[in-house]
C-alpha cells in the first residue's frame, strides 16, 4: 500500500513538473516607465521610459517634486508621455517633459 501511494505521488509530481515546463514563457512586448527615487532624497526622482524592446528611450531627473506613483494623475501623465515617446521609437534628447506635465 505504501509503495502504491508513493508511486501515485511520484506520478503527480512528474506530471505537474512537465505541465510547468510546457507553459509558455511570458514575452515582454510592451513599453513601460520606471520611477527611481531614494528615501533620503524623496524630492529627487529619475523617470526612465523604455520602448517595447526594453531599450531606454528617455530619461529625466525631476527635482523639487515628490512623484507619488499611487496617484492616478501621475500614472495618467506618465502613460501619456510614454505613448508619445513610443510613437517616435527613437531616443529623445533631454527635455523637461515630465517636470512640465506634472
Amino acid at each position: 500500500m505504501k509503495i502504491l501511494a508513493l508511486n501515485a505521488l511520484l506520478w503527480l509530481f512528474a506530471t505537474a513538473a512537465s505541465a510547468q515546463e510546457l507553459a509558455p514563457t511570458p514575452k515582454v512586448d510592451f513599453a513601460n516607465w520606471v520611477i527611481e527615487s531614494n528615501v533620503k532624497t524623496p524630492k529627487i526622482s529619475t523617470v526612465k521610459f523604455y520602448n517595447a524592446k526594453q531599450e531606454l528611450i528617455y530619461e529625466e531627473v525631476v527635482e523639487g517634486k515628490k512623484l507619488n506613483v499611487r496617484r492616478e494623475k501621475v500614472k495618467k501623465k506618465l502613460n501619456e508621455i510614454l505613448a508619445q515617446l513610443a510613437e517616435k521609437n527613437t531616443k529623445i534628447n533631454q527635455y523637461n517633459l515630465v517636470a512640465l506635465s506634472l
